[in-house]
């Protein structure tokens, strides 16, 4: 493999010598001239018989049979040109099949030269060459050599490597199949034979040096074209070899090889000397121009000659005028041709290109429903033939044991282990070891099972880095669900211009909070930020009041909380435990543990960290039972109050001062309108309903988008979202708006969890909180202060809108679609305050 890849690498980063080496050496071979005046039999090829007055012996036996083959090679070469528009764009078509071939049979013709002096009588061979030659290896080496990722040179290097030994694999067994042909008996046969074995020798030969010189080349000039690139992907599992057919190639050359040398070398003892029957029936010629004169002579018209040519142009008139245009998407994993295909009426509005290359992107390909009114993609026939060819079970499930992987298996063959249980569902991007593959076998299993396939195919999952989702957000993949990214800003927080990226699907939220934004100004909010610590708290049981009092007394002892400290704290190096708060319930303890955490969340590092205190505090206490890791004390993804008093995550406060003219201008309203609706609305009628932590308008509208834009957990929304939001008219003329939030709970992270994910980690990366900071928890507080300043935004502008009676009329704008549904008047379309 080594010595491919480097061979290959060479070919690539030299191409320019390895192309100008190959034309020197072929018009060398095309110039040489021969003398001597050898008879004909002498110049006549075969291996083991010559050929005298072979145009005269030309007999009827040898015309049907040259011409079944001639029109054999015809069928086979239409049904590769067929087949080769399905695994490849028109440029791998014409590179790869056309260029190959042609290179091929010039370089051979060359070489023959220098041992046939008429080329005519082997006007044949190029018809068995196309029978045997492997057009497809072209496309698969210029498939993998225009794939993204490494130079080109390693490219190259790499799609050789595993190419190589599977070439040199076919071409010896070519070779030796193909020289059976030698025994037939029948002359002509015997000389195509010859010439045709000489082909599949230099057509490997041009496929190791020339074309990847050249197509390396070509894929130079062509980088910046976008078309040149391939439709999907390459992999290397592309061009891995079956070992079992790999297997059964080599026993087949063995044995041909056993024939050769037992049917063309007899050898015998003759005057004391071993001497075989093979003869040098190679001589040289005459000084004729031997390519001309033989390219002339092939034009001679006969009956066989009428019978190709009808055939050819049948082929061509069919080929271009009749062949049904189909759009194909290449599944790389196994091979798998998709149709794109279109049933019943297109829509009545038109989709650009680019917007139909993303709904054939994002469609999946496995199914295909007849009531759909949109372009949707099929199998195609000649792509279930190929899956059709599944192995048994047995052999299946034992190349599955004996890999450990399923590499090598079929979609089809795959999905069989899978419903017989050998293979668990939810494992399959481990054992495919290729995600995207899991995912989508995984789409047509589920499809299958539960017959959802309208509903599975309308959820996409290409375009979509599923190595990062594995063992760290989400389990059973099979999509993904795209929510709609906007900003808001620029929002100047402690002196610094921020673009708020916010996820949702609820319209007018970005652009209310872009106002309040735009009505802070330049004058920025201002923040205090406070890491509280993220807490955990299990629920332990003491076998009676006593023993749970000793054991509260005991954790309230300095030193003893030293001990559990430092049991705590050697569980990770950011976790830092702060405090034991004990709730007590009978005989039952909750031990509330606060800790800091870094940049991250911290759930896991105090569900651990607690485990681990657990342990040695039961050292001291044996009877203690441990009820639940979680006693709900904590407490977490509930509303309590004790988070809303004692804090957890970090506790961030805001403030800014609106000017009477912003108020005015941008929310036409004044400062005592706001604070007397803040009063009644935020602080009495949320204290009238009886709301823990609900002192605002909708802090959780802003929490809630900003958490799914940058990977936080959605579900912490409910303790996050605890707002207190405050207003007071300021100023000398008592006619600006003091505005203040102050959340207690923002429970945030910038590392781990979704924060790992490439959307999200973008989102973090715009607002420049991405990863850990150079202190302990400096960009999560960050992150948190953003939060709570954009909260203070949305808040304004939304009371705004209440007293200004906007709240309706900018809903039935932004967030009211009228698409689809019947009788909606566009007078019904109200106007909305500029923001």
């Amino acid at each position: 493999m080594k010595v491919w890849g480097a061979h290959g690498e060479f070919c690539a980063r030299h191409q320019w010598e390895v192309i100008v080496a190959t034309l020197a050496l072929l018009a060398c071979a095309a110039s040489v001239e021969r003398h001597g005046t050898g008879t004909r039999a002498e110049r006549c090829a075969g291996w083991a018989r010559a050929c005298p007055g072979l145009e005269a012996e030309y007999q009827a036996a040898d015309a049907v049979i040259m011409t079944f083959v001639r029109c054999a090679a015809l069928l086979y070469a239409y049904y590769q040109v067929s087949n080769l528009q399905k695994i490849a764009s028109k440029y791998l078509l014409i590179i790869a099949g056309v260029f190959s071939t042609f290179a091929s049979f010039i370089f051979t013709s060359a070489l023959a030269s220098l041992f046939w002096s008429e080329l005519a009588s082997i006007k044949d061979a190029p018809f068995l060459f196309l029978l045997v030659a492997d057009v497809a290896r072209g496309a698969r080496m210029a498939k993998a050599g225009w794939s993204a990722g490494e130079d080109q040179g390693k490219r190259v290097g790499k799609a050789l490597s595993l190419l190589g030994p599977t070439a040199t694999l076919d071409t010896l067994l070519a070779v030796l199949l193909v020289g059976v042909g030698g025994l037939s008996g029948v002359p002509r046969l015997e000389h195509m034979c010859t010439f045709a074995c000489l082909a599949l020798l230099v057509d490997y030969l041009v496929f190791v040096t020339f074309y990847p010189a050249c197509l390396s080349l070509v894929a130079d000039f062509a980088s910046g074209r976008k078309e040149m690139g391939s439709d999907s992907p390459f992999s290397e599992n592309e061009l891995k070899p079956n070992p079992v057919v790999q297997r059964v190639k080599m026993i087949m050359a063995a044995g041909l090889l056993c024939v050769h040398l037992t049917s063309r070398w007899p050898w015998t003892r003759e005057n004391g000397m071993i001497e075989g029957s093979l003869t040098n029936n190679f001589k040289s010629g005459s000084h004729e121009n031997v390519l001309f004169h033989s390219y002339v002579k092939w034009f001679s018209v006969s009956a066989d000659y009428i019978v190709i040519a009808t055939l050819l142009c049948a082929l061509i008139i069919k080929f271009i005028f009749f062949e049904e245009q189909k759009n194909w998407i290449i599944d790389m994993n196994d091979l798998t041709v998709k149709e794109v295909v279109k049933h019943k009426e297109k829509p009545k509005f038109s989709l650009g290109e680019d917007v139909k290359s993303e709904m054939y992107t994002q469609t999946d390909d496995l199914f295909n429903s007849e009531d759909s009114e949109w372009p949707l993609l099929s199998p195609s026939s000649s792509a279930a033939r190929l899956n059709a060819k599944k192995r048994p079970m047995a052999e299946c499930l034992e190349i599955y044991r004996s890999e450990g992987v399923c590499t090598s298996l079929s979609d089809d063959e795959v999905v069989m282990l899978v419903e017989q249980s050998h293979i668990p569902l939810h494992r399959l991007e481990n054992v495919l070891n290729d995600p995207l593959r899991g995912v989508r076998l995984r789409r047509r299993v589920i499809s299958a099972r539960f017959q959802t396939e309208v509903g599975i195919k309308q959820l996409p999952y290409l375009n979509y880095d599923y190595s990062k989702v594995l063992n760290a957000c989400c389990e059973n993949v099979i999509g993904y669900v795209g929510i709609p990214v906007g900003y808001a800003g620029p929002l100047v927080v402690d002196g610094k211009a921020y673009m708020i990226p916010m996820a949702t699907t609820e319209g007018a939220l970005v652009a209310s909070t872009n106002r309040g934004a735009k009505a802070i100004g330049t004058r920025g909010v201002t923040s205090v930020v406070e890491d509280i610590g993220m807490t955990r708290a299990p629920a332990v049981k003491l076998p009676n009041v006593v023993r749970a009092h000793e054991c509260r007394q005991w954790l309230d002892n300095k030193d003893n909380y030293a001990i559990i400290k430092e049991a705590f704290d050697s569980t990770s190096r950011f976790a830092r435990l702060q405090e034991i708060h004990v709730g007590v319930d009978g005989a039952t303890l909750y031990l509330r543990f606060r800790a800091t955490t870094g940049d991250a969340m911290g759930m896991n590092m105090v569900s651990k960290g607690a485990e681990n205190a657990l342990k040695l505090l039961k050292n001291f206490f044996p009877d203690m039972e441990v009820i639940s890791l979680s006693g709900n004390y904590c407490s977490d993804k509930k509303a309590a109050s004790i988070n809303w008093v004692k804090g957890r995550g970090k506790r961030v406060v805001c403030e800014t001062t609106i000017s009477a003219e912003n108020l005015k201008n941008i929310f036409k309203t004044d400062a005592k309108t706001m604070t007397r609706c803040n009063k009644i609305k935020n602080l009495s009628g949320s204290a009238l309903a009886g709301s823990i932590g609900g002192n605002n308008a909708h802090a959780a509208n802003m929490v809630t988008a900003i958490f799914i834009a940058t990977g936080q957990d959605p579900a912490q929304n409910v303790t996050s979202s605890n707002c207190s939001t405050n207003m007071e008219v300021c100023g000398e003329n008592r006619d600006d708006l003091y505005v203040t939030c102050t959340m207690p709970s923002l429970e945030v992270g910038t590392v781990g969890g979704g924060t790992v994910l490439t959307g999200q980690g973008a989102c973090l990366q715009i607002l420049g909180v991405k990863g850990a900071g150079e202190r302990p928890a400096e960009n999560s507080a960050r992150l948190a202060s953003l939060i709570c300043a954009t909260v203070l935004a949305g808040e304004l502008s939304l009371m705004a809108a209440l007293v200004n009676s906007d709240l309706v009329k900018s809903h039935m704008r932004h967030n009211r679609s009228t698409v689809n549904v019947p009788g909606v008047s566009n007078d019904m379309t109200l106007k909305v305050p500029k923001l």
